[in-house]
């Protein structure tokens, strides 16, 4: 916070951070239109493996600091910048199995596992392939040599399959009809595209994922409850609902093998959860609503129900 600026652009206010002592990146560069802005693109990318530190593009910025502010800001955006991405990073490795995991809504989403391999400093052995359609899209088979590479250089991806370097005993891989870990009926319904498992609650799959989902950060956020801890319990026939989450003390107080017996746990990393609990018992209305994973019901629609609604008598009654 400042009361007057010293200086009227970015490139003018940051050479003033770097005659103050600042470390500034000497990369920085004022440019005056957009062949140059990509030809200094071009430069970074070109020596970005030499460079002591990851990026994954450049950032153009309007200059004047006061267009920036007449152009101001879109959500968390601003106007007056713009991300140019590097191309991702490729590399070439094989196909060992193709997994079905059941998501929270019962969405049998395929994923290869891959040999292990690095790409752009990240060891690679999972991509999601999606659904049935993009298996089909890429005609992928387990044995496969593909090129995968880390979509904004985050996310694994599969980009193709080398079509010569495929086992001549390989075969197409068929899409279960039934769910791998309840056993009920698997298919899409009307336009989807997504194969789904109509088990419901009786999968045991889509129950631990609602149960993470109910104490994700921007539902119940209870600290030291993730997945693995969530799948835990579930396994040791402790908690099955979310209601059985703010059971735990008492369970844990009255159990022959408590908690603080178990793997990975001990008196402190308990006592932290068990206050983690406590302090979750009252929060905001819409993160109730986000955490019970209502399909299409998410952040911002969770809001919206909330401020129609106003508490929980209401919403139950409109379900009702």
């Amino acid at each position: 916070d400042i009361s007057d600026l010293p200086a009227e652009t970015q490139m003018g206010m940051v050479e003033l951070f770097d005659a103050w002592g600042f470390d500034v990146n000497p990369l920085m560069q004022r440019v005056g239109g957009a062949d140059d802005a990509v030809a200094h693109y071009r430069m970074i990318e070109a020596s970005r493996a030499s460079l002591d530190y990851d990026i994954d593009g450049v950032v153009y910025k309007v200059d004047r600091l006061d267009w920036q502010s007449r152009l101001g800001m879109v959500a968390r955006a601003p106007r007056w910048a713009i991300a140019h991405k590097f191309p991702a990073e490729q590399a070439t490795t094989t196909v060992n199995d193709i997994d079905i995991q059941v998501g929270r809504t019962g969405a049998l989403t395929p994923v290869a596992k891959l040999e292990p391999i690095t790409v752009g400093g990240v060891v690679v052995s999972n991509a999601t392939l999606h659904n049935a359609d993009e298996i089909e899209r890429l005609g992928i088979r387990i044995g496969d040599t593909v090129v995968i590479q880390r979509a904004g250089d985050v996310i694994p991806q599969v980009v193709s399959v080398m079509q010569d370097k495929r086992p001549e005993n390989s075969k197409p891989f068929v899409f279960p009809s039934e769910c791998p870990v309840c056993g009920s009926a698997a298919a899409a319904e009307g336009d989807d595209v997504v194969v789904r498992c109509t088990g419901g609650l009786i999968c045991p799959a889509q129950r631990v994922e609602r149960l993470a989902h109910f104490v994700s950060r921007n539902a119940f956020d209870i600290d030291g409850l993730g997945e693995k801890q969530i799948a835990q319990l579930f396994a040791r026939d402790w908690v099955h609902a979310p209601a059985d989450i703010f059971k735990l003390a008492d369970r844990n107080a009255n159990d022959e093998n408590p908690m603080q017996n178990w793997d990975g746990w001990g008196d402190l990393s308990v006592r932290n959860l068990m206050a983690a609990i406590d302090a979750r018992r009252t929060i905001d209305f819409h993160r109730v609503i986000f955490g019970l994973g209502i399909p299409s019901v998410g952040q911002e629609n969770a809001k919206i129900l909330a401020r129609h609604f106003k508490n929980i008598d209401g919403f139950v009654s409109f379900l009702a």
